[in-house]
């Protein structure tokens, strides 16, 4: 099915909240819903516009509506997520808490050390029907401090313009990745695979090639595994298949040369779709082997709750997890976002199979989360990612440094950082 088809999911999720018809927006609604209840339970989110933060307030409008005026939930947005960590730290040193916050299992390590959060078996939360490799991310020495909310997960986007002019088929396996990218590259005279020099890219390199973080306990960047993905990627570069898109977006990008593929998360479908300039086609990713896809890399994050918060509030913030995650909410909610749906039972829902008949890249996303993998849970992962082995990843990639060398410098600088030697 040709994937120009129209991307109707805010419209959708308007009609199906009973939304369609209002003058007001989400967020006035929610004023109004918030001003005479008793209980007011504030959720620190990161949205900062867009299709995510409609959806979130349409939830929130619906789910107040069960509370009868007594109590509400309120969503604000406290910036982008690097924004909102550093808030909540703000809000941990102030004791002005909010009740829920959206957060990465990485910032879900670091507010455990306080002992900041409540499980989910003391708010009776269960994630009944979530995907389990979701539920283990957010599960820290046998307690689940959270529940999945916002995922997006990596698969292929690809041109089937460039496939058919070569030939080609779509790629299942790592190598037949490597063997199209290059035969088509030659004869484009131009690299074809797109790709950010960042974390998020070498992860899905490295998850497939067998490759894990955590060996024994332990962080480990300079495993062989890191090392043959690092390897490949830069090899990519010189052997003139692979081009490292440094500033931007990869679908602002298109244009700069013929694009053949990218392996970037499936929360940006629809902004690919609207760049491209030829028919986008996508699968899901390459594995080692035929036999299965290979592993994507999740992102997004999810709610949770502080031990701090009023009680009555808590009490609010467990019926609203408890909605948020349910199969209809996750189906609305996705069909809205492009989010993959927590709940497996999202698939099923009208809501989604209608939606993935005209939007087959929503189908393949629900797909490749069967074959997901999360970095670690670690406090200082953030820093981890971005400035250290992210910084690694692009002084090889793009500074052509020696790729051995910049990975045991990476490891080294992680164990002085997680050793409390530097910050």
């Amino acid at each position: 099915m040709n994937t120009r088809a129209n991307i109707r999911g805010v419209t959708v999720v308007l009609v199906l909240l009973g939304l369609a018809l209002a003058q007001q927006k989400p967020e006035d609604l929610i004023k109004g819903q918030c001003e005479k209840a008793a209980v007011v339970a504030e959720l620190w989110h990161g949205f900062t516009g867009g299709a995510p933060k409609a959806a979130l307030e349409n939830l929130v409008v619906e789910f107040n509506k069960t509370l009868g005026g007594q109590a509400c939930v309120r969503p604000i947005s406290q910036g982008n997520y690097r924004d909102l960590s550093t808030k909540i730290k703000a809000a941990f040193a102030s004791g002005k808490v909010p009740v829920m916050a959206q957060a990465f299992e990485n910032n879900m390590a670091l507010y455990l050390e306080s002992d900041a959060l409540l499980p989910m078996s003391a708010l009776g939360v269960e994630l009944k029907g979530v995907n389990p490799l979701f539920v283990k991310a957010v599960t820290f020495k046998g307690q689940v401090y959270g529940v999945p909310f916002n995922k997006s997960i990596q698969i292929l986007y690809y041109n089937r313009d460039l496939l058919k002019k070569y030939g080609a088929k779509v790629p299942a396996t790592i190598d037949e990745f490597v063997a199209t990218a290059k035969q088509i590259s030659q004869g484009e005279k131009a690299p074809v695979y797109f790709f950010q020099p960042d974390t998020s890219t070498f992860s899905y390199w490295f998850f497939t090639l067998g490759g894990n973080y955590l060996q024994d306990g332990k962080l480990v960047l300079n495993s062989p595994k890191a090392l043959q993905a690092l390897e490949l990627l830069a090899q990519g570069v010189k052997d003139g298949w692979a081009r490292p898109i440094t500033s931007g977006f990869i679908n602002t990008n298109f244009g700069a040369g013929p694009f053949g593929f990218s392996t970037d998360t499936s929360a940006g479908y629809s902004f690919y779709l609207q760049a491209a300039k030829f028919d986008l086609g996508v699968a899901t990713l390459p594995g080692r082997t035929g036999k299965q896809p290979g592993f994507g890399l999740v992102q997004g994050t999810n709610l949770v709750v502080f031990r701090r918060a009023d009680e009555k509030e808590k009490k609010v913030a467990a019926d609203f997890l408890k909605f948020a995650i349910s199969p209809k909410a996750q189906a609305v909610f996705g069909v809205a976002t492009n989010y993959v749906p927590v709940n497996l039972g999202s698939g099923v829902d009208p809501l989604v199979t209608r939606y993935v008949k005209e939007n087959p890249a929503f189908g393949v996303a629900i797909t490749q989360a069967r074959y997901a993998k999360f970095e670690p849970a670690l406090s200082d992962w953030e820093q981890i990612r971005f400035d250290i082995l992210g910084q690694a990843i692009k002084e090889v990639i793009v500074n052509k440094a020696d790729p051995k060398a910049a990975l045991d410098k990476a490891q080294k600088q992680a164990e002085d950082l997680l050793a409390g030697r530097t910050r």
